[in-house]
């Protein structure tokens, strides 16, 4: 059996980040003007940790520095070259639009809506689906 060099080694955060195209990401955010005065947080930046705070559950920014800070040795690969502070974060949240990121959500969806389940399963394939509870799996194990 061959071996699959896709996703070998990488942490689940970073292969979900693959599915997303920088490039239109910066066409995006020029769109928007969203990256008006900005010198290191870009919108690509602010992306990447809006979805961390997602996937990590955090209600807080102190809770997102502290969780960035806790993983900053693993988060090089996913294009942050630094930990954003509370007050770059916070006034990033008030300033960028949220249109922003809808039109990013939508870009994603659009490129990968073909691949999507479309459909509700049947009867047969629910009895045949096997479900398991990964909330024990860290972002970054390797599985």
């Amino acid at each position: 059996m061959g071996k699959s060099t896709n996703f070998s080694g990488q942490p689940i955060f970073n292969q979900l980040l693959t599915f997303i195209d920088k490039s239109e990401i910066r066409k995006i955010a020029k769109k928007h003007g969203s990256e008006r005065y900005v010198k290191k947080f870009t919108t690509y930046n602010h992306l990447v940790v809006m979805l961390f705070v997602a996937l990590e559950g955090y209600n807080s920014i102190r809770e997102v520095v502290l969780g960035l800070l806790a993983n900053a040795h693993k988060l090089s690969h996913l294009g942050l070259s630094y930990i954003v502070k509370r007050s770059t974060f916070s006034e990033a949240n008030k300033r960028r639009d949220s249109k922003v990121f809808e039109d990013i959500y939508m870009a994603v969806y659009k490129k990968h809506s073909s691949s999507l389940a479309n459909s509700r399963l049947k009867d047969k394939e629910l009895k045949r689906l096997y479900i398991m509870d990964s909330s024990t799996i860290s972002l970054f194990k390797d599985i």
